[in-house]
């Protein structure tokens, strides 16, 4: 894994969205540096996938204002882009295309994929045999894992998942805990949603509590 050197951070200032007006998030504020992990918990409805969204640069707020490293996402979003890895609820995986395939596009958005990036992508995520199927014959668990491996072959600072537990199994689940305790600790940052409970008591960890 790559060791980041110097600070980072993710900071946000009273942040507001509203859907018929009806608040969404109000006057939402936080920050997470370098080595740091946010945890971000609310029951269903409360905003944790529109806040996730907006720190990622997918969504505007209708008030306040995110910024990486002290620059507005408004006005300067290459840089930022080239540090973040976001994974939705959706896996962002092509159905055409089989498990390495996959992989090698997910690589080629960052960079010139390297062969052995891939080889052990696809041995972390337990889907050697699955290798060659097409996105579109893989179960929910099985698509999950292929976009989680992302993190394995992307050279991002800042990673913002939203429930990448969901459709785990135990080991998987604990292998992707050691994995992000890896990337904190190597200087790495970390934002996330999940319904389950976590194990990161090794780095800061800091929670924020939705609704």
């Amino acid at each position: 894994m790559t060791a980041f050197v110097g600070s980072a951070e993710l900071r946000a200032e009273s942040l507001c969205y509203e859907i018929n007006d009806k608040f969404i998030l109000n006057d939402i504020s936080l920050s997470v540096k370098a080595g740091e992990v946010l945890f971000i918990e609310g029951s269903n409805g409360s905003g944790k996938t529109t806040l996730l969204r907006i720190l990622s640069g997918l969504m505007q707020a209708d008030e306040g204002e995110v910024y990486w490293n002290d620059n507005s996402l408004a006005d300067d979003r290459v840089e930022f882009n080239q540090q973040l890895t976001y994974i939705g609820h959706a896996s962002g995986i092509k159905p055409e295309l089989t498990t390495t395939e996959n992989l090698h596009f997910f690589s080629s958005l960052s960079g010139l994929p390297r062969q052995q990036d891939i080889t052990d992508a696809v041995h972390w995520s337990g889907l050697k045999e699955l290798s060659e199927s097409p996105g579109r014959h893989l179960s929910f668990g099985q698509q999950r894992r292929i976009a989680l491996t992302r993190l394995m072959i992307e050279p991002a600072r800042l990673w913002i998942l939203d429930e990448p537990f969901s459709g785990l199994d135990s080991k998987m689940i604990d292998d992707l805990q050691a994995h992000f305790i890896r990337h904190v600790n190597d200087g790495g940052l970390l934002i996330l949603t999940s319904h389950q409970q976590i194990a990161l008591d090794e780095v800061n960890t800091q929670c924020i509590h939705l609704g």
